[in-house]
């Protein structure tokens, strides 16, 4: 009997699973298409068959984000390079593991009857930004690398509602946008736009990226490199699958428009992929992409710090690094 007992243990057909680690990601701002990948990846089980039980909640800006994740409130969160860089100078000890965005969302969204081809042709044109939007800093770096005299375009203050009345009315020229969020709702909104990009401009810095505390990717490494690989996973199936991506958001948000969450996940899905990168690798951060980041902080932002650029982030834990 007692072998009978002991056969009976060690039978696969009643072995128990071990149970799943719970683990929470914070969003940087509310469900979108392309954080849609991320629910898309939970309910098909990338991350359960990681060992990974994910709640996923939505965020209030990169900067909170980081805030959450360094105070233990989340294990993992998404937030742009430069917020995770301002975050770990200001005593955060939080890392980046992998990219999700590497080629910078930022851009120059201008009417299309204004006649702008190049950014030469900004001068003399205005343009509305939000203070405090991630991509009005960088616009010093972006005159900087073209031969812009900045005093030569108009920058007119409005709130961050206030920017698409702006633009659509006719009462400027153009906005400060992001290529997955603003430019997509002008372009439903009818809107024919000449959007210029940062990223072709000079400046393309760390976009959205996986992040944790410096504690975690220390001593629970395997954790990290699990939460990597089901990202990949659902990023991979958001190329492959973009209507099955786009359904599992709506199904984690029915009063979301679909149509909008499937263009944002198309051109999301774009920006994959730092430009630099030969080998296209998924998640994969460039080391010039950070340096750049860092650098552009320094100059434009007052940003005050000894630490390198590869303090901020590794790409470790990624399945391939060659």
């Amino acid at each position: 009997m007692i072998g009978l007992g002991a056969a009976a243990l060690a039978s696969p057909s009643i072995v128990r699973a071990a149970p799943l680690e719970r683990v929470s990601l914070r969003l940087n701002w509310v469900l979108s298409g392309l954080f849609s990948a991320f629910y898309n990846g939970r309910d098909k089980g990338f991350f359960s068959e990681e060992g990974i039980e994910l709640t996923i909640g939505e965020g209030k800006g990169s900067g909170v984000t980081v805030q959450a994740v360094a105070a233990g409130g989340d294990t993992f969160g998404l937030a742009d390079g430069g917020s995770i860089i301002l975050g770990a100078t200001k005593g955060a000890a939080v890392k980046a593991v992998m990219g999700i965005m590497n080629t910078s969302p930022y851009s120059i969204s201008m009417r299309e009857e204004v006649g702008v081809k190049t950014i030469k042709d900004l001068v003399g044109k205005t343009i509305a930004v939000t203070p405090g939007e991630a991509g009005l800093p960088l616009l010093q770096a972006i005159w900087a690398a073209n031969g812009i005299d900045p005093a030569s375009v108009k920058l007119l203050n409005v709130d961050g509602s206030g920017k698409l009345v702006a633009i659509l009315s006719g009462r400027v020229d153009g906005v400060l946008a992001g290529l997955e969020s603003q430019v997509v709702i002008l372009a439903q909104k009818g809107l024919k736009q000449t959007v210029l990009k940062y990223a072709d401009l000079g400046a393309n810095t760390q976009g959205v990226s996986l992040f944790t505390t410096v504690a975690t990717e220390q001593k629970q490494p395997d954790l990290v490199k699990r939460m990597v690989r089901a990202m990949i996973r659902s990023m991979k199936d958001a190329e492959q699958n973009p209507a099955a991506v786009v359904d599992a958001g709506i199904k984690a948000k029915p009063s979301e428009d679909k149509a909008l969450f499937a263009e944002q996940l198309k051109v999301a899905s774009t920006l994959f992929y730092a430009p630099s990168d030969s080998k296209k690798r998924l998640g994969f951060m460039m080391a010039e992409d950070w340096a750049r980041t860092l650098e552009l902080m320094k100059r434009y932002q007052d940003l005050v710090t000894d630490m390198p650029a590869d303090r901020f982030y590794t790409n470790a834990f990624l399945p391939d690094v060659a």
